[in-house]
C-alpha cells in the first residue's frame, strides 16, 4: 500500500514538473498556482509548529502535572478495590512529591514572568532550578512507572 501511494505521489510530482516547464499555458499556469500553494502549506505548517511550540513551552510541566494526576487517581481506585495497601501508601508518597513539584512550577513560572521584564537573560539561580525540576520531574515519572508495574504483577 505504501509503494503504491509512494508511485502515485512520485508520478503527480512528475507531471507538475513536467506541464511546469513543457506544457502549454495552461498547464503552466496551472502547475505554478499548486507549487505557490504547496509553498504557502509548508510555510503555514511551520507557523502553526512554532505556535504550537510555544504553547508547549509555556505549559509544558503543569501538562505533565495534571496527567500524572490523573493516573495517580485512576491507580488509587485500583488499589482501594485491590485493598492494596502498600500501593496506597506509595501513592501517597508520590502524591506528596508531585504536589511539591506543582509548587515548585507555579515558583519557576512566576519568577520568569518577573524576570521577563527585564532585558537581562534569565538568571543562571532559575536555569539551574528549571533543571533540577526536570531532572525530578522525570524521577517522578520513572518511580511512578514502576509502582504501576508492581500492581500489575499483583
Amino acid at each position: 500500500m505504501r509503494s503504491l501511494i509512494k508511485l502515485g505521489l512520485i508520478l503527480v510530482v512528475a507531471i507538475l514538473v513536467y506541464n511546469y516547464f513543457f506544457g502549454d499555458a495552461q498547464e503552466k499556469a496551472q502547475s505554478k498556482e499548486i507549487f505557490h500553494k504547496v509553498g504557502e502549506l509548508g510555510k503555514a505548517s511551520w507557523s502553526l509548529l512554532k505556535s504550537e511550540k510555544a504553547k508547549l513551552d509555556d505549559g509544558k510541566y503543569d501538562t505533565a502535572i495534571d496527567k500524572i494526576g490523573n493516573v495517580y487517581d485512576d491507580l488509587r481506585s485500583r488499589a482501594r478495590s485491590s485493598n492494596d495497601r502498600e500501593s496506597l501508601q506509595r501513592l501517597s508518597e508520590l502524591e506528596r512529591e508531585r504536589l511539591d513539584l506543582e509548587q515548585r512550577i507555579a515558583e519557576i513560572d512566576a519568577e520568569k514572568d518577573r524576570q521577563a521584564g527585564s532585558k537581562r537573560p534569565l538568571s543562571t539561580t532559575l536555569v539551574a532550578d528549571e533543571k533540577e525540576l526536570k531532572i525530578d520531574l522525570r524521577r517522578l515519572l520513572s518511580d511512578t512507572e514502576t509502582l504501576m508495574r508492581q500492581m500489575e504483577k499483583e
